[in-house]
């Protein structure tokens, strides 16, 4: 007997799960608890907690799609599913939706294997969380902006943050180096933190070790998280901050959303109006390749912050 399962589809870095967030939280509220997700680690561990999921596939993607699609057979069988909703939308994600062409699945995506496509022009132009609103509602359904995210954002005591504190993310993706500010900029915020006895606390993966090395090794006695946090250790740091400054990364991402006090940094290599997060606290600045200018006026910005 046909059961109606709905499949969410969804890679990506890191920035981009969290800012499909809504999406997810809008299919789930209109489905019940009947939703799975095909995602990969370590994404599965993060959705995991927030129960909106009632299965959890996970696969490695290969250079091969077709290798992609058959990874995804062995796991799902498409018959059990009535509707799968492509978040990811690239050609790879549109590929797998191949798997349910012959059945009686409503796919919602893009591209020739989606039955309900999402059809506007400007999708590319959108904003990632105003796309995915436009392309639910070819579903008919109803796109919710304030996910309960207490699931994530959950405080701890795991890390010595006694005292004033700000959140510090330098890094980014090692294959988008275009999209980090200069760490001489870092060496700035840093020296004005210490100056107003705002205990720097610098956060990153594996691509960030090295510029947060270097900028420890500037300045000793801040506190160097690099490697040493889980997604939920982020969130938890980012609800008791003072506010945060940091590079347009995925960390940045789920510390936007705990709503305190944001800046984000873009270069010209990357737009904001796609892809900025979307906390409510959050600013968006443009670097202009002009180290000592910009110096300046971010010091100006970070001032502001803290006055009463």
């Amino acid at each position: 007997m046909k059961q109606n399962k709905i499949l969410v589809i969804k890679f990506g870095g890191l920035g981009d799960v969290i800012l499909s967030l809504d999406a997810m939280y809008s299919i789930y509220k209109h489905f019940g608890n009947n939703v799975s997700l095909l995602t990969e680690e370590p994404f599965n561990k993060l959705l995991k907690k927030s129960k909106w999921f009632n299965e959890i596939f996970t696969i490695k993607r290969s250079k091969f799609y077709f290798y992609d699609v058959y990874k995804i057979k062995k796991k799902i069988d498409p018959i059990f599913f009535s509707n799968v909703f492509d978040l990811q939308t690239s050609n790879r994600s549109s590929h797998y939706l191949k798997i349910f062409k012959k059945f009686d699945c409503d796919t919602n995506g893009i591209g020739k294997h989606s039955k309900t496509k999402h059809l506007n022009a400007s999708r590319d132009e959108m904003h990632t969380v105003e796309r995915q609103k436009d392309q639910l509602s070819f579903s008919k359904i109803k796109f919710l902006r304030k996910p309960n995210l207490s699931w994530l954002y959950k405080k701890s005591n795991r890390f010595d943050t006694f005292g004033k504190y700000a959140l510090v993310v330098p890094g980014g993706s090692g294959k988008r180096l275009n999209k980090r500010i200069p760490v001489e900029i870092f060496f700035e915020i840093v020296s004005f933190l210490n100056k107003k006895n705002i205990k720097p606390i610098l956060i990153g993966g594996k691509d960030d070790f090295y510029v947060c090395k270097k900028i420890e090794e500037k300045f000793p006695t801040l506190q160097n998280l690099c490697l040493k946090t889980s997604f939920f250790d982020i969130a938890s740091l980012a609800t008791n901050s003072l506010f945060s400054i940091g590079n347009d990364t995925g960390p940045i991402h789920i510390i936007s959303r705990a709503n305190k006090k944001t800046i984000v940094l873009f270069t010209k290599n990357s737009n904001p109006n796609l892809c900025g997060p979307v906390g409510k606290l959050t600013e968006v600045l443009t670097f202009d390749n002009t180290n000592s200018f910009f110096s300046k006026f971010l010091i100006e910005k970070l001032q502001m912050l803290i006055s009463p």
